[in-house]
């Protein structure tokens, strides 16, 4: 089934493949009461700011502790991510595209329920933090299982209705040379070597690129959804190191 270059395989309504096309091409800003701050920044370029394809999502939560829904939606955009993440990168971006695409499929009235999803990903800073802030998915809540064989993609499920739908990038998205690079510095400090600046801006300047290249390009050029029939979720308590900063010493 296709909707302005988007593809799902398997069965899926065309009134949500219709509402998702809107959901990704149309930018929100105005539809939420509690608009997001989208404006660009010292952590948050102008070329993510403008980007096409960046529209932030709209969901609804309760109103407190022990509260009700609430009666008005809030909107989370990219700057938001940045913001709760520590900083914009290339995982931040493809992770914010790949899950806006499904739960546009699994809420097609275009207001995410965050109190009614469940998540698989790989135990990555990246990913876990869009996963977790986009859709209120967590471990502690049984919500959020980690699973290093999703790769760079996510299995996101509506609890309420069981549908749930595989995501990935597109095979030639993210740039062999950069994936090399960044398995050079990880090894490098798995073993305790220090890193040069070179190949951290280097390594810096591809993930913008890719960041920018994922953005501007229609999502139906970047991503591969497909629908898990009868999936069956199995909550998993997994440990891991955080990977994001163990650079952060290294000279500049």
């Amino acid at each position: 089934m296709r909707s302005k270059g988007i593809k799902v395989t398997g069965t899926s309504a065309l009134l949500a493949v219709s509402l998702l096309t809107i959901l990704l091409v149309i930018p929100q800003s105005g539809v939420a009461s509690g608009e997001s701050d989208n404006k660009s920044d010292w952590f948050y370029p102008e070329w993510a700011a403008t980007a096409q394809y960046n529209a932030p999502i709209i969901v609804r939560d309760t109103d407190s502790a022990l509260g009700r829904y609430s009666l008005k939606t809030k909107e989370i955009g990219l700057k938001d991510l940045a913001r709760m993440h520590g900083h914009l990168c290339d995982g931040l971006v493809a992770s914010f595209v790949q899950i806006k695409a499904v739960l546009a499929l699994l809420f097609p009235d275009g207001i995410i329920d965050r109190t009614d999803v469940r998540v698989v990903s790989r135990n990555s800073p990246c990913l876990v933090d869009t996963a977790a802030f986009m859709t209120g998915a967590r471990i502690n809540f049984q919500t959020l299982r980690i699973d290093n064989s999703m790769g760079s993609g996510f299995i996101i499920q509506r609890i309420s209705t069981g549908d749930a739908y595989e995501v990935h990038l597109k095979s030639g998205v993210f740039p062999p040379a950069q994936a090399a690079l960044e398995e050079k510095i990880r090894v490098l400090r798995a073993a305790g070597q220090p890193v040069t600046a070179v190949d951290i801006d280097e390594v810096e300047r591809m993930a913008d690129a890719l960041s920018q290249r994922v953005l501007d390009l229609p999502p139906g050029e970047v991503v591969d959804i497909a629908r898990r029939e009868h999936y069956k979720f199995s909550p998993a308590d997994v440990l891991g190191d955080r990977g994001d900063v163990i650079n952060k010493n290294m000279p500049r």
